[in-house]
């Protein structure tokens, strides 16, 4: 195949704790984005199809999610250079990198730079254009997103929007934290909690008081799974009282991001803003929505 033919898209998303990439390849590369399936096994975790607003079809191919471990463009790069290697022969390539360290990546490698909220609504604008409202708890930030679809948007555009602070409650990488000093993967978390019948009580506005509320619990003969019950409870109450403060939240909502992964989380969220199982869903493709976008 003549790869100079090939429309390839590259979407790049380094977050807090982890970064994902995604590659759009146009409706005549089916054999291509084999091929590069096959080039590049352990890179890629997830494949599907999707039909653009112009009528073109793509192939999307979504890497591994890996985690940077204090080293996000050493991480990044690391996925990416096999990449651009795979698809070299100068197709019309277009590369857009977001996140936390995606300023710096697009620096590096000439990139244009997308921020994550825009970057959220072009992706749920394509993939999932019926949800209003957006949730996210990543690894260091937490967004919310109200959607235009007055007028018949075909944009997404956003009407409102809310990120956190500085402080790391209500984040991806505090829970990280907490369940290392429990001896636990964050991975467990999810089913621990949704097996935990009583939770402790922990404060959910700020992360120093959190952490001394679990040691607390601890010396009050708490188990380990109920103190993380807590703090799943605890960080859900933050994420409403410090992110959506009072914001409308107009179904459906769609809960994405690395906490997106916690059932612990998405039942405490579900639960605390009172909506059932057809107004809050977390989509297939919540991990890489922004690098989709």
């Amino acid at each position: 195949m003549n790869r100079n033919n090939i429309d390839i898209f590259l979407g790049i998303d380094i977050g807090a704790i982890g970064c994902r990439m995604a590659l759009a390849i146009d409706e005549h590369s089916q054999n291509f984005a084999r091929s590069l399936l096959g080039e590049l096994p352990d890179h890629f975790e997830k494949h599907f199809s999707i039909i653009a607003e112009n009528g073109k079809s793509f192939e999307v191919l979504l890497t591994r999610y890996t985690r940077i471990h204090g080293e996000p463009l050493k991480t990044a790069i690391s996925i990416l250079k096999p990449i651009l290697s795979a698809i070299d022969g100068n197709p019309i390539f277009s590369a857009v990198a977001t996140g936390s360290g995606g300023k710096a990546l697009a620096n590096i490698f000439s990139f244009s730079y997308l921020n994550e909220f825009q970057a959220i609504a072009l992706a749920f604008n394509q993939l999932y254009p019926e949800f209003e409202t957006i949730l996210e708890m990543g690894g260091d930030t937490s967004k919310y997103l109200l959607l235009d679809k007055t007028n018949g948007s075909a944009r997404g555009g956003i009407l409102d929007y809310e990120i956190n602070g500085e402080c790391a409650a209500g984040t991806g990488s505090f829970i990280d934290q907490q369940a290392s000093r429990l001896l636990y993967s964050v991975d467990e978390i999810g089913d621990i909690v949704m097996r935990t019948d009583k939770a402790a009580s922990i404060a959910g506005r700020c992360s120093v008081f959190a952490k001394s509320d679990m040691i607390h619990a601890q010396q009050k003969g708490f188990q380990p799974p109920q103190i993380l019950k807590g703090l799943c409870e605890a960080v859900v109450r933050n994420f409403k009282g410090t992110i959506i403060k009072g914001k409308p939240i107009k179904p459906p909502v769609a809960f994405i991001g690395g906490l997106a992964a916690n059932k612990g989380i998405v039942h405490s969220l579900k639960n605390l803003l009172n909506l059932d199982d057809e107004q809050f869903s977390v989509p297939p493709n919540f991990l890489w929505m922004e690098a989709i976008g």
